[in-house]
């Protein structure tokens, strides 16, 4: 049969000269399958709606630093592309989100960072895009982060006169079309809107007190619906599956739930199953698992320090 193939390819090539050429052309030419291009902003495999690429980004060399996990590398280059440009919208949100990461890896009994300077310099930072760029939703959100873990390192009881503030600056973000991920998904934006509001509604009390002094309050079913938003979009992620386990579990026992508290049990033992990457991810197994011991710390757990969250301190005695 292999004789009669070519027999016939010989006399195809006698007929047709072009067939020949086009058939030596063909045998000539390399072979392209083994040989893979190095993955650029236009060969980069999109996995997140809004996912950074070297073409969206302004600032590629500090998505990197974030993706690689360098973290103060990025917060110092960052910093003077700032003090280039103060305004600079995108350079001020990498920088909030280098700070966070840093203060989030720090321990809670920590001393040796001063966290009230460095939180308000994250927020003086991020006050100065706002007030250029006011329609900005990522700095929308990184004020928003500053201005919560501002908030958590005070206490939140202390700092209820920014509570309104935090609340409609992120319902206004989540309103947005905007759509964004870090390189590797890191940071979702809205999903991390919600997250954060889901976090908001759980530790800021619930009362007539605090609707009174700060001019909005807390919310449990507001928490939840948030995180499980959050979570059902984007989901897996280590630190807002365990804030959703967290809220589950809040509810579960300040309503006497067992089926909820059951339920936010299961999603911090999901947390446990996720692997821990960084740092930070290690601490959140660590909460995860003291949430699943004690119950009672989940409703005004915050992983810069437990809050004290109980509206009746606000009360003259």
């Amino acid at each position: 049969m292999s004789c009669s193939i070519a027999a016939l390819m010989c006399l195809l090539c006698l007929a047709f000269p072009a067939f020949a050429q086009e058939t030596a052309d063909v045998a000539s030419e390399p072979t392209t399958s083994a040989v893979e291009e190095p993955a650029t902003s236009s060969t980069q495999a999109l996995l997140y709606p809004g996912q950074a690429t070297q073409d969206t980004s302004r600032h590629w060399d500090l998505e990197l630093m974030y993706s690689e996990g360098k973290h103060s590398e990025g917060l110092t280059m960052a910093k003077a592309r700032i003090a280039s440009d103060p305004t600079d919208p995108e350079a001020a949100w990498h920088a909030t989100r280098f700070m966070f990461e840093i203060g989030e890896q720090i321990d809670r009994t920590d001393t040796s960072i001063d966290k009230s300077a460095f939180y308000a310099e994250m927020m003086q930072i991020a006050e100065a895009a706002l007030a250029a760029h006011p329609d900005d939703t990522h700095i929308k959100f990184a004020m928003g982060v500053a201005i919560g873990r501002d908030g958590t390192h005070r206490g939140v009881l202390a700092s209820l006169f920014n509570a309104k503030r935090l609340e409609d600056i992120w319902l206004d973000a989540s309103d947005d079309d905007f759509r964004y991920a870090s390189i590797n998904g890191e940071e979702r934006i809205p999903c991390d809107v919600w997250h954060g509001l889901g976090i908001f509604y759980r530790l800021v009390p619930d009362s007539w007190i605090v609707k009174l002094l700060a001019g909005t309050k807390g919310s449990l079913d507001k928490s939840l619906e948030f995180h499980t938003k959050s979570n059902t979009t984007c989901t897996d992620r280590i630190g807002n599956t365990k804030e959703w386990g967290a809220t589950q579990t809040c509810i579960g026992t300040k309503r006497k739930d067992d089926a909820m508290l059951a339920k936010g049990k299961k999603t911090l033992q999901q947390v446990l199953a996720l692997p821990a990457v960084t740092k930070k991810d290690a601490i959140d197994h660590r909460h995860a698992q003291a949430m699943i011991d004690d119950p009672s710390i989940a409703c005004g757990y915050s992983r810069d320090g437990q809050q004290e969250i109980d509206a009746a301190k606000l009360e003259a005695p």
